[in-house]
């Protein structure tokens, strides 16, 4: 018959050779709870197995129940991380720590982890709990019912990490179990850059009058984000001088704000092909919204084309979502022969291109509005190494 001892902490003794008496019995399983799962409301347990005598067995699963709850969060709270998780996004909203937009972001993933760990007292939660909890997600168990890819579970665990750093700032809890938790690796592919003679081609193909085309056109000559094309006003335009003032950014929930670091402020000099761009894109915009002003009626108010008018508008001039330009660009893409290649990669390309000609990676992360000049750098050390790759082949094809 099998036998069973149980020992302080919540921690069994499980015999697996049920043919012998206990005192024969070398072979043992070791069993610790590990709390409630917050979904099934039913205990979970670790388990190990053993070698050895009982008496060994016994001292074996003191150090599994030390080793168990030195793994626990210490503390005792009424919160679940449900409810800490919302008073964490709500004092920052309050402090005015982050953009509405970062807080929606972060707002998403809390609501993607509460499916797993919502309901859990917030001192209950193990590394261990949370690993179960990125295990389930890549493998489907999500609220859309699709697995999700390692970089976003691995923000998960980021923006969950700084929950529980403040709960420990709070002196809520003593430890972070994120700490000892094994977020999944980033799976973001990397991003692609355009050869000279392929951004060349595009830029040629592209009609810099219709919006869509335009702001294409801007993304790869001047290497602005979605945001940044969306801000972009004719007033930040100055022909005489031949720069553009970026100022702005125009985020998915449609508020024009500043740019999202100092170092996104920037004034960009234009070149001749980006002011041909604009200027044709300006006086096609004019001649639309003349056309739409004539059967508009009065109480709707006319169109008129200031210095505030958005650069990329839409047919009642009104500014675009920068998810517009992602939409526009999905439909858009096969026609170019880019299937598959995405926005930002025309800035990518952009950087690269400068990278190519020389640019020092310190002037590209001020034409780039990059906080730190890392970004930058690598793409500037990639080129500079494919460079020097071509220069040693050729010397190679001597030999």
């Amino acid at each position: 018959m099998s036998s069973m001892a149980e020992t302080k902490g919540n921690g069994s003794i499980i015999q697996l050779e049920k043919d012998k008496p206990k005192s024969r019995c070398r072979k043992w399983q070791l069993r610790v709870c590990i709390g409630k799962d917050p979904r099934t409301g039913k205990y979970k347990a670790r388990t190990r197995r053993f070698e050895g005598t009982y008496t060994q067995a016994k001292a074996a699963l003191r150090e599994f129940i030390d080793e168990v709850e030195g793994d626990r969060v210490q503390g005792k709270t009424t919160y679940t991380f449900e409810e800490y998780a919302e008073r964490y996004l709500k004092r920052r909203e309050l402090n005015k720590e982050i953009a509405a937009t970062t807080l929606e972001r972060q707002r998403q993933l809390f609501k993607a982890a509460n499916m797993h760990i919502g309901k859990a007292n917030l001192a209950a939660i193990t590394p261990t709990m949370l690993d179960d909890m990125y295990i389930a997600m890549l493998g489907g168990d999500t609220l859309s019912g699709k697995p999700s890819g390692g970089s976003y579970v691995n923000g998960i665990h980021d923006n969950i990490t700084l929950v529980f750093q403040q709960a420990v700032k709070e002196e809520i809890l003593v430890t972070n179990p994120c700490d000892k938790a094994n977020p999944p690796k980033m799976d973001t592919k990397a991003k692609r850059a355009l050869s000279p003679a392929q951004a060349h081609k595009f830029i040629e193909a592209l009609d810099p009058e219709p919006d869509r085309e335009c702001a294409y056109l801007l993304a790869i000559t001047m290497g602005l984000r979605r945001g940044e094309i969306c801000g972009l006003s004719w007033g930040d335009i100055d022909f005489d001088r031949r720069v553009a003032d970026i100022r702005h950014s125009y985020d998915y929930m449609g508020n024009l704000k500043a740019t999202k670091t100092k170092a996104g402020t920037r004034v960009l000099p234009l070149s001749d092909k980006t002011i041909q761009v604009l200027k044709a894109h300006k006086e096609a915009q004019f001649k639309r919204y003349a056309r739409t002003n004539q059967w508009r009626k009065p109480e709707e108010g006319y169109i008129e084309q200031t210095d505030d008018s958005p650069v990329i508008s839409d047919n009642s001039g009104t500014r675009v979502l920068p998810t517009s330009l992602s939409r526009w660009w999905t439909e858009d893409r096969a026609k170019y022969g880019l299937e598959g290649w995405c926005l930002h990669e025309f800035r990518h390309t952009y950087l690269t291109l400068l990278a190519i000609n020389g640019v020092h990676p310190k002037v590209m992360q001020e034409l780039a509005g990059h906080y730190s000049s890392q970004i930058s750098m690598d793409i500037y050390t990639h080129v500079n190494m494919d460079s020097k790759r071509e220069a040693v082949a050729a010397v190679a094809s001597v030999f």
